[in-house]
């Protein structure tokens, strides 16, 4: 997911194509390069459009002789009316994440809200998207449960149509349904992060979709 040193591959076939797919080329990740979504609710399972969402990278430094790069999150719940009549983003819908790559995969450490400071160490973070990796594998990451879904499920958003490995992370709360959530990362080559997806968990104990962000554009800096 980062610059020209990574060496880590993906095996392409698993990817619907062939030869070898380097792990930059799933992530691409470079100073000031931007990702930007639009965002749906569900209500009744119809699908409501929300606001927008953006995924930045605001800083590049060497860690431990890794490049980390510090990315921004800032999701936008604003309704068209409030934007026309300048209402300010509340300071709640920024939050922030550091991601570099070794050759398992994607590491990742999330800042903390109340007191944000960033990693001291690489041990701060934890592996959350592997390479290379295959559909059906289920692992661990800060203590909540992954699975690879598809390498090669075919998605279309208004970005465009593309082949993504499909990652889910699943946070079930024994004994308080209301509290479990599950997500799913949608991950295509040359690009990056396509769609995400969030469930809550029913009364019913049944999985339902709450919101759902697809890319409509993107710009990233030239590697160096």
């Amino acid at each position: 997911m980062k610059r020209k040193d990574w060496t880590v591959l993906v095996l392409a076939a698993s990817l619907g194509g062939t030869g070898w797919i380097s792990a930059k080329e799933i992530q691409p990740r470079a100073e000031d390069a931007r990702w930007d979504f639009t965002a749906y609710y569900f209500e009744d399972g119809k699908q409501v459009s929300g606001g927008t969402s953006r995924e930045t990278v605001v800083e590049v430094k060497k860690l431990e002789g890794k490049t980390i790069y510090r990315i921004e999150l800032l999701t936008d719940w604003r309704t068209l009316f409030e934007r026309l009549m300048g209402a300010e983003i509340d300071p709640d819908s920024y939050s922030y994440y550091w991601e570099y790559l070794s050759d398992e995969g994607s590491y990742n450490f999330w800042e903390d809200w109340e007191d944000p400071a960033p990693p001291s160490s690489l041990s701060d973070f934890a592996l959350t998207l592997p390479f290379p990796t295959e559909a059906g594998h289920e692992y661990e990451a800060d203590g909540l449960s992954y699975e690879v879904l598809s390498v090669d499920e075919e998605i279309t958003v208004p970005a465009g149509t593309f082949e993504a490995v499909v990652y889910q992370m699943t946070d079930l709360v024994e004994d308080d349904a209301d509290a479990s959530m599950r997500e799913r990362y949608y991950m295509a080559p040359h690009v990056g992060l396509i769609r995400y997806e969030y469930d809550f968990m029913d009364g019913s104990g049944e999985w339902v979709i709450d919101t759902r962000e697809d890319l409509f554009s993107y710009s990233m800096a030239e590697n160096e």
